[in-house]
């Protein structure tokens, strides 16, 4: 299974699921971001796709296309060797905008798409960016909210999966296994659209 995680607004969570997925679920990565750091911290899992390069070869194993804040020709063969385009953003007013963008962008397509808020607060913003995303688009959007978390955030900091940390045992462990049953959901949530 192959995914493609965009949005051209930047600071949304791209690169934080991109990183959980990679580090906990065994995907490769090509980050096609040139501000981006997932390849500087996984290496061995990650190929920094330079801006100037006009072809991405097709994955020989399950990959997540981490796309920067920009549009070009790759992310149309991102998304053609994908099964799933993932779209992180956080629910305020100010970014709704440039994921109604990325949104029309991509949904000619017609591959499925996941509407993942992050840092997601109130149940009711995330109602309000669904009923503008659906009224733009024309058809329904799913939804998977990613509350506020800093057991995530240090995971990223520490550059390991939240499921690793959560396996580590004492008061630590408590504070990451809501965070790992998390990611593991989105896991989940993720293989429903394989063989679509």
């Amino acid at each position: 299974m192959n995914i493609t995680i965009v949005n051209f607004k930047g600071g949304v969570g791209k690169s934080m699921i991109a990183h959980q997925l990679i580090t906990g679920f065994g995907f490769c990565g090509f980050e096609i971001d040139p501000y981006g750091s997932l390849s500087d911290r996984l290496p061995e899992s990650v190929e920094r796709i330079d801006i100037q390069q006009k072809n991405i070869e097709k994955p020989k194993k399950e990959t997540i296309f981490d796309f920067g804040g920009f549009d070009d020709i790759k992310l149309d063969q991102a998304i053609g060797y994908s099964d799933l385009i993932i779209i992180p953003f956080i629910p305020t007013l100010e970014t709704i905008q440039g994921t109604v963008d990325t949104l029309v962008r991509v949904a000619s397509a017609n591959k499925p798409i996941l509407m993942v808020p992050n840092m997601s607060q109130k149940e009711n913003d995330i109602g309000d960016a669904k009923f503008v995303f659906e009224d733009t688009l024309g058809f329904e959007v799913e939804m998977f909210p990613i509350p506020m978390s800093v057991a995530l955030q240090t995971a990223i900091n520490e550059n390991r999966s939240i499921g690793e940390l959560s396996k580590q045992g004492g008061i630590k462990a408590y504070a990451y296994k809501k965070g790992a049953q998390l990611i593991n959901d989105l896991h989940a949530k993720i293989r429903e659209y394989e063989n679509i």
